[in-house]
Formats: C-alpha cells, sequence, structure tokens
C-alpha cells in the first residue's frame, strides 16, 4: 500500500509542476538541436537541391553509404563531435538532475516553486555532489556490466563447453543479460536514493550519502525496488504505446512528418514527466519511511 501511495503522490507532485516540464523540454529541444545542427548541415548542403532530398526517408541506407564513402576523411572529426555531445550530455544530465530534486522536494504549492531562477539555483547548489555521485556509480556500473557477468561467465564456462544443445548456451547466455540487467536496476536505485539523501539531508558528504541510501534500501529492498519497477513499466508501457502508433505514420508527406514530429515531442514530454514521477515517488517513499 506505502508504494503505491508514494507513486500516486509522485504523480501528484509532478503534476503541479508543468513549468519544470516545459522548461525541461525546452532544454533538451536546444541541445538536441545543437548536437544535430552540423549534420542537418550536411543533409541540406547533399540533398537541398535534390530530387531525392524530397522522398528520402529517415536513415536512407543508400544515402548513408553514399555519405560515409565521400566523406570518409572526417569520419575522426564526426567521432570526435560525437564523443563530446554524449560528455556535454551526460554533464547535462547530473546538472539537470540537482534541479529537478530539489524544486521537487520543495514542500512549498504553487508555480514559482519552479521558477527557473531556483530551478538553476538548485542545479548549481548540487551539481559538484551529484558529480561525484555519478563518478561512484561508473564503478559500480562496471562491476554490474563486467565484473559480475564475467565471474558467471567463468563459473558457468564449463556447462557452456559440455552442453549438448544449443539451447543450454541460449539459457546461460540469456541468464548473464538477466543478471546484469538486474544490476544495473539495483545500481540505479542505490544511486537515485542516495541523491535523494544528498537533498533531504544536505548532506555534503556523498559516501555518507551513498551509505545512508543503501542502509535505507537495505531494511525495505523488495518494496523499494517493486516502487522502481511498476514506474518503469509504466514507461515502457506509454513506450510501447509511442511505437505501435508511430509505425502507422509515413515518412513522407509534409502533413505526416509534422504529425510525427508532434507525437516525437510528446514522447519526450511524457518521458520527462516520467521521470519526474520517478525523482518525486522515491523522495515521498524515502520521507515516509527514513525513521
Amino acid at each position: 500500500m506505502a508504494v503505491w501511495q508514494s507513486i500516486g503522490n509522485g504523480i501528484r507532485t509532478a503534476s503541479r509542476r508543468p513549468r519544470m516540464l516545459v522548461d525541461l523540454w525546452l532544454i533538451n529541444l536546444v541541445f538536441a538541436l545543437l548536437v544535430v545542427g552540423p549534420f542537418f548541415a550536411l543533409f541540406k548542403a547533399d540533398l537541398g537541391h535534390s530530387l531525392l532530398g524530397r522522398d528520402l526517408r529517415p536513415l536512407n541506407p543508400a544515402w548513408l553509404g553514399d555519405v560515409i564513402y565521400r566523406y570518409q576523411d572526417m569520419a575522426p572529426a564526426a567521432l570526435a563531435l560525437a564523443a563530446a555531445a554524449v560528455l556535454l550530455y551526460l554533464v547535462l544530465y547530473v546538472f539537470l538532475n540537482g534541479g529537478i530534486i530539489g524544486r521537487l522536494l520543495d514542500k512549498e504549492e504553487g508555480e514559482g516553486t519552479a521558477a527557473p531562477r531556483l530551478f538553476l539555483a538548485d542545479c548549481g547548489r548540487y551539481f559538484w555532489r551529484f558529480a561525484r555521485l555519478f563518478l561512484l556509480s561508473l564503478v559500480f556500473y562496471a562491476v554490474a556490466l563486467g565484473a559480475v557477468p564475467g565471474a558467471l561467465s567463468a563459473i558457468l564456462k564449463p556447462v557452456t563447453e559440455n552442453a549438448r544443445t544449443a539451447w543450454t548456451i541460449f539459457w546461460i547466455s540469456n541468464l548473464r543479460t538477466v543478471v546484469a540487467l538486474l544490476l544495473v536496476s539495483l545500481v540505479h536505485l542505490i544511486f537515485d536514493y542516495a541523491r535523494i539523501v544528498v537533498v533531504v539531508r544536505e548532506e555534503r558528504r556523498v559516501l555518507h550519502a551513498l551509505g545512508a541510501a543503501f542502509a535505507f534500501i537495505g531494511k525495505r529492498f523488495f518494496r523499494a525496488w517493486s516502487l522502481s519497477l511498476l514506474i518503469t513499466a509504466g514507461f515502457l508501457a506509454g513506450t510501447g504505446l509511442y511505437l505501435f502508433t508511430r509505425q502507422f505514420m509515413p515518412d513522407t508527406g509534409l502533413f505526416w512528418l509534422g504529425l510525427a514530429l508532434v507525437w516525437e515531442q510528446a514522447f519526450i514530454l511524457f518521458r520527462l514527466w516520467t521521470k519526474m514521477i520517478y525523482f518525486s515517488a522515491q523522495a515521498d517513499y524515502y520521507g515516509s519511511r527514513s525513521y
């Protein structure tokens, strides 16, 4: 009951912050435009005056192959640009999380609580602490994705070598994948609560916040984990609906392209809203159970 109550409270809290949702969407939109701008310029220069550009579908293999062949000398620069975009997005991700959690945990009512100046103030206030938690999380993710599956493969190696059917190898391979995914979700859960501890307690020592998150989850692991999984299931259901409806929208024609663009932006808003629900529900559960 407490899990469902926290999810309901999380939905209500996130729904009372429409301004923050719009601000997050605008920030993501501006970042995306800055990243795809150079590639759009390439597309326009290559096909802007061609009849092929009118009917070209996204990710057309023939056009992509031709572009890769003709601009192969630019591959290092393109890879460097992509790597820089990923790095900047990670920094932006850490920066924005401080504002999201800080504003969601503000008990005051009214849209003024999500004012940009307050949101950005929280982004800056918690950035370095969240950045340190992010760097710590990389170690845990490396163990979850590398060390544990590797050790499991070594333990099960005699079974795979002596397997008489391909099904045995298939199930063992899937077992490694499932274990890795479960460990990744656990790491994600622990560090989410560590961020909440930082904000709720104004904790400046990230190791103390991480220890408090371990202690909190250790006492109520299945409920805390089920809360996360339920919200994730809701997000996956929404994603499935988006993908199902998107396949019926043609990739040609001004009307359909415009409709697809609107639908894609609606999905991005849904994704950001789910993230707000995720944090606010976890914070509500932590606040009601941290004794």
